[in-house]
Formats: C-alpha cells, sequence, structure tokens
C-alpha cells in the first residue's frame, strides 16, 4: 500500500481589531459630547499650575465641606501594619447648552484598585437581602397594614 502525503493547509485568519473603526471615529466626532475634552486638568498639579487654579481650589473646597457635612467618613488612627488607600483629585468644567462655563466640579476618589485580597481585606460583603428574608418582611408589612 502507497501513501501520498498532501502539504499542509495553513489556515489564515484574518485579525480584526476588537474596537471597529466606526466606533473610533464617533469618539473624535462626539467627544465635546461626552466629556472627553482636554481643557480639564487630570492631575492636582496641573490644576494648581494652571490659570484658573483659584476656582479649582474653591471646588476642591466644597467637595470637602460637602463630605464632612454629609458624614462621607470617620477619621482614626490608622492600625499598625495596615496600608492606607490612597486618593485622587478628579476635575470636571460643567459646561451649559451653549458652551458657557456654569462651574468647576472636583471630586475625591480613592484609588481601591491597589488593595490586594487576603492582605488589605479579607472579605467583601454586599448589602443585598436574601430572598427568604424579603418575603418574611413582605408578609409581615401586608399583614400588619404598613
Amino acid at each position: 500500500m502507497r501513501f501520498s502525503l498532501k502539504p499542509l493547509r495553513r489556515f489564515v485568519r484574518e485579525r480584526r481589531s476588537l474596537i471597529s473603526d466606526d466606533y473610533i471615529i464617533f469618539l473624535q466626532e462626539h467627544e465635546d459630547d461626552i466629556g472627553l475634552t482636554g481643557d480639564d486638568p487630570i492631575n492636582f498639579c496641573q490644576a494648581m499650575h494652571s490659570s484658573i487654579s483659584q476656582n479649582w481650589v474653591d471646588a476642591m473646597k466644597d467637595e470637602m465641606k460637602s463630605m464632612q457635612d454629609n458624614d462621607a467618613w470617620n477619621l482614626i488612627e490608622l492600625p499598625k501594619g495596615v496600608k492606607p488607600i490612597g486618593c485622587k483629585w478628579i476635575f470636571k468644567t460643567k459646561r451649559d447648552s451653549k458652551g458657557n462655563v456654569e462651574r468647576y466640579k472636583a471630586c475625591l476618589v480613592a484609588k481601591c484598585f491597589t488593595q490586594k485580597e487576603d492582605i488589605d481585606y479579607k472579605e467583601t460583603f454586599s448589602p443585598v437581602s436574601l430572598k427568604d428574608s424579603f418575603r418574611t418582611i413582605m408578609t409581615l408589612v401586608t399583614h400588619n397594614d404598613l
């Protein structure tokens, strides 16, 4: 018996980008509408060195006052061996429909992505109830006409 070997055929798949070109064009045409303009500072140093730095300082003071008024945190002594979570200022210029500046907004956000499981935290909790608990509470509400 005699066998003849055929040459191996290679399948060539065209590689496409994960993001289509249409999406990139849409972003370029509408970046002003979704807030991707280059006017806003991307960090604290840029905000302080800009010509409107006092506006950014006032926005940061408003954010800190808002956090204090809403009891957003409690100041405590950091336990020994615990690494603090960093934070970052996000700056955004709010404009009206005509493009005029309405106000300057600053948000202080935590950099939670720096945490590592089993090092910085052990467990996570989600504020959801079980179906059975929810049914029991709804039954009591209905029964007591609350």
